[in-house]
């Protein structure tokens, strides 16, 4: 459980509706929220205990505020079920969320105090990304912050703790490892394994194109990435080489899970609009529902953009990229392989169900015979290395 569990902290205390787990009446309870439990009272405060519910860092809450009465579920590792409560107060219901959602991000012991800040390696709308050293260890991390306000106002609490759990639940070669996490209260801060090669999109801009020989490994590299989210249920959403980082050996590591999904057997499919507009798939701008077939059509436009500079719908607005996403084909130099062409093509078709998977990929002349496994097991060595970095 979080925290100490033989010291007790009450977080909320409300009268909420509990949904009953055999007949699914709902029911006036007591109930209070502390550091590492849910305790529903059987009548008012203090009285006989109902129900414990126990909170671990795995714990997951999904909040369904559109319903009338809006609800909340709770639910664990193993149990489908979890524990339903309600309000009238869509305020109330959202305070629980991110209370609860609070309790299971905390490290115990850890605060920025236990690191030196090195600098900033990165910013954005919701906080930045800091190269921090610990000081008992002299570890290297990178440090995600995120502002708990901003993401209130623009409602979007969810995404760091839907980051933080794809990637407490993920382990792969060629993703970025979560380390830790921790939060103040103004702050939610990810500690992640430092990557000191820094941005794919750095280096393809920095060559303004990358040779195949080079592209090939990336994305065979990218593709398993892909396809052991999809193997765990998860949609990435994000793929583009900004969100690709390139480790001290040369290997990419893909990192920035806060746009990512995680789909559960009655939901297969989602309908967020969300992504970056050039790795669009037909089916987001058409804001038709959509599943894991996105991230292969983003695998296209990436390939594309690290072989020939731009990404193959560019364009001034984005008014005009989507009618390139919707209506055109991608357009190739003269002098491009056939390989090349098919590869992308196959990748960047309009009908998501025609749309390549991993299994028509791993075989594809592309790869001119790259065995996946031995990629997988890192047995080839990357054309580009990354010059005057920091090792952990």
């Amino acid at each position: 459980m979080i925290g100490n569990p033989d010291k007790k902290v009450v977080v909320l205390q409300d009268v909420l509706k509990r949904k009953g787990t055999k007949i699914g009446f709902w029911r006036k309870r007591f109930v209070e929220l502390t550091n590492n439990q849910i305790i529903v009272y059987k009548e008012q405060h203090e009285g006989e205990v109902y129900q414990t519910f126990d909170i671990f860092s795995t714990t997951t809450v999904e909040c369904l505020e559109e319903e009338n009465p809006p609800i909340f579920i709770v639910r664990n590792e193993g149990n489908s079920i979890g524990l339903t409560l309600s309000s009238e107060s869509v305020e109330t219901v959202i305070r629980w969320v991110n209370e609860i959602r609070n309790i299971t991000i905390q490290t115990p012991g850890l605060s920025m105090d236990c690191f030196d800040i090195i600098s900033v390696i990165g910013r954005g709308f919701y906080g930045k990304v800091m190269l921090v050293k610990k000081k008992d260890t002299s570890e290297l991390f990178a440090i995600k912050t995120v502002h708990k306000n901003l993401l209130i106002e623009s409602r979007k609490v969810h995404t760091i703790f839907s980051e933080r759990n794809v990637l407490m639940n993920t382990k792969h070669p060629f993703i970025v490892n979560i380390c830790f996490a921790f939060q103040n209260e103004t702050k939610v801060y990810l500690g992640l394994e430092y990557v000191p090669g820094g941005e794919l999109f750095r280096h393809l801009r920095t060559k303004r194109r990358l040779p195949i020989e080079e592209v090939r490994l990336y994305i065979a590299e990218l593709c398993l990435a892909i396809d052991y989210l999809h193997s765990v249920n998860v949609i990435y959403r994000d793929l583009k080489s900004e969100n690709v980082l390139i480790d001290v050996d040369g290997y990419v590591k893909l990192t920035d899970f806060g746009l990512a999904k995680t789909l559960t057997p009655d939901l297969k499919q989602t309908d967020t609009f969300c992504g970056t507009n050039e790795y669009l798939a037909p089916e987001i701008v058409f804001r038709n529902p959509y599943g894991p077939e996105i991230d292969w059509w983003a695998m296209g436009i990436l390939t594309y953009e690290l072989l020939f500079g731009v990404t193959p719908f560019h364009d001034s607005t984005k008014l005009k990229i989507f009618k390139g996403i919707l209506n055109e084909d991608p357009k190739f130099p003269d002098d491009t392989d056939e390989s090349i062409k098919s590869f992308i093509s196959m990748l960047l078709v309009k009908e998501p169900e025609k749309r390549a998977r991993f299994k028509d990929i791993k075989d594809h002349p592309f790869f001119n015979g790259i065995n996946f496994q031995d990629v997988l097991d890192k047995k080839f060595t990357p054309l580009y290395i990354p010059q005057d970095v920091t090792k952990v």
